[in-house]
């Protein structure tokens, strides 16, 4: 994945990405507080793909009409 990439993110690219990280963190290429800063990176592109998941169940669930404010109803 690198510092910025175009490719599109899926669960399998990031754990990928985290394994390539944890490799370079203990070939000691990277710094603990880089593969910090990668983790926490990485637990939010994880947030987001989860937030769309959810998304796309709730309207699979409820119609293409369903509000995002009316889930909680």
């Amino acid at each position: 994945m690198g510092l910025i990439s175009k490719n599109a993110a899926s669960t399998k690219s990031i754990f990928a990405h985290l394994c390539d990280q944890m490799d370079k963190l203990n070939a000691k290429v990277i710094s603990v507080e880089e593969a910090k800063a990668q983790a926490n990176m990485a637990k939010q592109a994880n947030n987001l793909l989860k937030y769309e998941l959810d998304r796309a169940n709730s309207i699979a669930r409820f119609g293409e009409e369903l509000q995002i404010r009316d889930i909680e109803n």
